[in-house]
């Protein structure tokens, strides 16, 4: 959904257990992130992409402002994320009934029809064009419940902050760890496939041509990783996310013992992601060779999460960078570790900075 873009804005990610916020400014001939801020959320606040308690996540929004790290935050402007568990986004092929050089909305509508469980009246939809030919189109949809969609916008000015754009969460990390540019030049023959690792959700993008081609849940997250290392080690929650962090999926650390915890967890996932590249083989007439696995979100900090998901699905696998399209103010104290939370953010402040449809 898109209002009226400007550059001075800032981004804001809200998920079920922590807000984020960055703002990002011109710096000589390139984008510098000038501001952060991060707080947790009490369970139950937000639950599944659901805004249950408006009031105390307004409270937050507002505290997160005040007390954002760097630049004081003045603009009142905010491009801000839907929940991803609560989206939808698609690559989709829809034929021109019409045979018009524009294709019509009402061909969009009767196709997307077949794409979507929920009644068109129902949702609120946005998509471009990506290619088209007389006959036929490929577009880039992207769709949430009136409902959520409401809900956020009314968050959003409770707290009395003024919405620019509500943006899927999908084409936020792409934003922040895919260099188009670099894309461009490389051919756009080669298809990546990106893992959001949340600490409460998890989500798998495929990427290929140029833009987002389908999104999906994933049944993993840094929070059920650290339940279940308590769970074993019988040990509290706080200690086993220690333990996460500090020994990792590596076998020479702490004797190998969170990656035998892990395993089971991690074999889930594998079956998940081939599942989904199969289905993207099989469904997409276009689709090219999944050729790179790209890791991303807090989860991407489990030591060696890369090598392990390279050696299980037989592809080169990489941890994003969230700064791939901008730089951070050295005087900012957030280092590699820690930026790794911020990419839907970070994606969320470029679009203050780019022009052109919200998908």
């Amino acid at each position: 959904m898109l209002w009226d873009l400007s550059n001075n804005a800032f981004g804001l990610d809200i998920s079920d257990r922590a807000l984020r916020l960055v703002q990002i400014k011109k710096k000589g001939s390139g984008l510098t992130v000038s501001s952060y801020n991060e707080l947790t959320l009490e369970p139950g606040i937000i639950d599944g992409g659901e805004i249950i308690e408006p009031e105390k996540v307004s409270l937050k929004i507002d505290k997160l402002i005040k007390e954002a790290k760097g630049d004081k935050i003045v603009t009142k402007n905010v491009i801000a994320v839907l929940p991803e568990q609560k989206t939808f986004v698609k690559m989709i092929n829809v034929a021109n009934l019409g045979g018009k050089k524009d294709l019509a909305d009402g061909d969009v509508l009767t196709e997307i029809q077949n794409h979507i469980p929920l009644a068109i009246d129902e949702i609120y939809l946005d998509w471009k064009i990506l290619k088209q030919n007389g006959s036929s189109a490929q577009i880039l949809a992207g769709a949430t419940p009136k409902d959520i969609s409401e809900s956020y916008l009314k968050l959003i000015k409770k707290s009395g902050l003024i919405p620019l754009a509500l943006e899927i969460e999908a084409i936020a990390i792409i934003r922040s760890i895919i260099n188009e540019k670099e894309q461009i030049k490389s051919g756009q023959n080669i298809a990546k496939l990106i893992i959001d690792f949340g600490a409460a959700r998890s989500g798998l993008i495929v990427y290929d041509q140029g833009t987002v081609q389908f999104t999906v849940s994933l049944p993993i997250s840094g929070n059920k990783i650290s339940e279940t290392i308590a769970k074993t080690l019988k040990i509290d929650y706080k200690k086993a996310d220690q333990a996460k962090i500090v020994c990792g999926l590596d076998q020479k650390k702490c004797e190998g013992a969170i990656l035998k915890i892990l395993m089971s967890s991690i074999d889930n996932l594998t079956t998940h992601i081939k599942k989904s590249i199969t289905y993207y083989q099989s469904n997409f007439p276009q689709a090219n060779p999944i050729a790179e696995i790209i890791i991303c979100g807090g989860g991407a900090n489990l030591l060696d999460i890369d090598k392990i998901l390279s050696t299980k699905l037989k592809l080169p696998a990489t941890i994003g960078n969230p700064l791939t399209n901008t730089a951070i103010n050295k005087k900012l104290e957030l280092d590699d570790k820690k930026i790794k939370s911020y990419t839907t953010a970070i994606g969320l402040a470029l679009r203050a900075w780019q022009k052109g449809d919200i998908v």
